[in-house]
């Protein structure tokens, strides 16, 4: 099988033998289909030396997941007890679940 170089070089050897044909039928024949003929030939030869050399590797290495983040709208801690403050809402929450203006002007007043 040869290389792509050497497929990349028979094609472009090719392509100028094409077109060199195609110009004297041209110029000859004043038509233009041999050069329309000649250069499909030529691009499709091209496209496939093109794609034949771009191989991809068919192993694929995959690494660990990385770690998830930490939820920061679980984060919470508590600064007594029946208190539940979040610092990503700077809010103070009592055991009811009601917003506790007391202690988030405590905990978060600058």
């Amino acid at each position: 099988m040869p290389s792509s170089k050497k497929k990349l070089s028979l094609v472009a050897a090719t392509a100028f033998a094409v077109l060199a044909g195609s110009m004297t039928t041209e110029v000859a024949a004043k038509n233009k289909t041999g050069a329309v003929v000649g250069g499909l030939i030529v691009g499709a030869a091209i496209g496939a030396a093109i794609s034949s050399a771009s191989k991809h590797p068919t192993t694929v290495y995959v690494g660990k997941k990385p770690k998830p983040k930490p939820d920061k709208w679980t984060d919470s801690f508590s600064p007594k007890s029946g208190i539940r403050c979040y610092p990503v809402q700077h809010a103070c929450y009592g055991s009811d679940g009601a917003y506790n203006a007391n202690w988030t002007r405590k905990v978060y007043a600058k």
